[in-house]
């Protein structure tokens, strides 16, 4: 990955746009208004998922991308919560495990078709096919 190529710039910013949609949802199913924490957050949150998915989704169907984007995001957001739960020192780790599952699979859930539509048309604007003057 390149950090000159204009179509993860592109699509890191198409990953913003996608992290206002998650915000959105959010506030329509909790009901609940956004801090300025909660924004950041989240539109930091997105836009590392989406870094760390270009090298590995880039090229292929998008299908696989919105599945690659979608698994990292959602090992992120456990591994965030594990990790939180560690430092908060939790008494009761089972209770805690058990609930964080059902937390982030809810997510995973909400969040999969907006997913799948970041996918499509992140593969149809920005992942077209390269000429041999655009690979130099």
């Amino acid at each position: 990955m390149k950090l000159t190529d204009k179509r993860f710039w592109k699509f890191e910013g198409f990953t913003i746009l996608y992290a206002g949609v998650l915000m959105l949802l959010e506030l329509t199913i909790f009901g609940k208004s956004l801090t300025s924490e909660i924004v950041l957050f989240t539109i930091g949150w997105c836009c590392i998922t989406s870094a760390i998915t270009w090298p590995f989704a880039n090229g292929k169907h998008w299908f696989a991308f919105g599945l690659i984007y979608e698994v990292i995001f959602i090992l992120l957001l456990f591994a965030y919560l594990m990790i939180d739960g560690l430092i908060r020192g939790l008494l009761n780790w089972i209770d805690y495990l058990e609930m964080c599952v059902v937390f982030v699979f809810l997510i995973a859930v909400v969040c999969f078709i907006p997913s799948m539509i970041l996918a499509f048309v992140g593969y149809h604007l920005f992942n077209k096919n390269i000429t041999n003057t655009e690979k130099l």
